[in-house]
């Protein structure tokens, strides 16, 4: 997330640069040129508007691309499983790293997050997702928790 919007101190800064800036333009005209004072009014204002011109933009560009975050809902389903799988200290960490690089539970997941959202249909169903895995291995054990979780949180059909 960028940052478009600056420090108020650095407006600040700003502003006074710019102003000795135009002090200084004004003092050469005045003493170099014969410039008189009231044809340099206008220049005077140009630090402000152009120190509210910078504020302004800055600000627009923040609200523009600097929407708010999208929740990841998946993120946070597989998250709340592996909290739970945690909690259970059933799995060791090379268990976690093996499930991790097996596609065919990690399709099972996705499958889980699907029956969570969407609930069961003819494709995704919980007993087709049970009957996936042989008993006994550590896949096995990790899809009841999906299950379990999916079981949990699902609305009861009225």
């Amino acid at each position: 997330m960028k940052k478009f919007k600056k420090p108020f101190k650095f407006y600040v800064i700003m502003f006074l640069i710019l102003s000795l800036a135009v002090a200084g333009y004004s003092i050469y005209r005045i003493l170099k040129d014969s410039t008189p004072v009231s044809e340099l009014f206008s220049l005077w204002f140009l630090p402000l508007i152009f120190i509210l011109i910078y504020f302004g933009s800055d600000a627009l560009m923040e609200k523009i691309f600097n929407k708010k975050k999208q929740i990841n809902y998946e993120a946070m389903f597989i998250e709340e499983i592996a909290n739970r799988m945690r909690e259970s200290n059933e799995f060791l960490v090379e268990d976690y790293r093996r499930l991790q690089i097996n596609d065919k539970f990690q399709d099972s997941l996705k499958i889980g997050y699907q029956i969570y959202l969407n609930g069961e249909d003819e494709v995704f169903s919980i007993s087709k997702l049970e009957k996936k895995f042989k008993k006994g291995t550590i896949e096995n054990k990790a899809i009841k928790y999906v299950l379990d979780y999916i079981r949990e949180t699902q609305k009861p059909v009225e």
